[in-house]
């Protein structure tokens, strides 16, 4: 069996530019994920520009909650994905095996009855064709070079959708880190202004 540990995390993805140096300033993500503005040290001038603090303060917060929400959507693609190419895998060097059987060669297995029962089989004949499960009980005969091509082809396309699932979950912890920062130079900002309203009545 193929190492399976080289199609899912935590390998996949682990060396992009974007896991060893961050996100670039003109980076824009592919799926349309919206950008954390940054507050740089001039909070006052920025809040200023902004409407005011209550203005700032729901900003950060809308953004907050929509990260955290995509974030939770993209780790549960993640599992389905990580559970699927293992099993795509299997499928294919499966269909290879039968593909390749001698005449007269037997093979013994299990086939799936329900979620927890199987029923052992002996396959004695070459297999000619196959049948594949694609989904709401939906079930294909094919050829064994058909079910390889659609399988493969089926396995690449998880595999891109693994990467750019992972790369979307670097980049809504890069965000949300933003969020983060912003929230605590605005908290700093409100205090460090009653410090100086303080200040001023009791000049005054």
């Amino acid at each position: 069996m193929a190492d399976i540990c080289t199609l899912v995390p935590p390998l996949v993805g682990t060396m992009k530019d974007y896991n060893l140096k961050g996100f670039p300033e003109d980076y824009v993500n592919p799926r349309g994920l919206p950008r954390m503005e940054f507050i740089d040290e001039d909070v006052s001038g920025y809040v200023k520009a902004k409407g005011g603090v209550a203005a700032v303060q729901k900003k950060i917060d809308e953004m907050f909650s929509k990260y955290k929400l995509y974030e939770y959507k993209m780790t549960q693609s993640k599992e389905s994905l990580v559970g699927k190419i293992p099993e795509i895998t299997k499928t294919i060097q499966m269909v290879k095996h039968l593909k390749d059987k001698e005449e007269g060669e037997e093979i013994n297995t299990h086939y799936e009855l329900s979620d927890v029962v199987y029923a052992e089989a002996v396959i004695k004949e070459k297999p000619e064709k196959v049948a594949l499960w694609l989904g709401a009980n939906v079930m294909v005969e094919y050829t064994c070079d058909e079910a390889i091509t659609l399988l493969t082809n089926n396995l690449q396309t998880a595999q891109n959708s693994l990467e750019n699932v992972l790369e979307d979950l670097a980049y809504l912890r890069d965000q949300t880190n933003i969020c983060e920062v912003n929230m605590n130079r605005l908290h700093n900002f409100l205090i460090q202004e009653r410090r100086d309203e303080k200040a001023k009545a009791e000049k005054q």
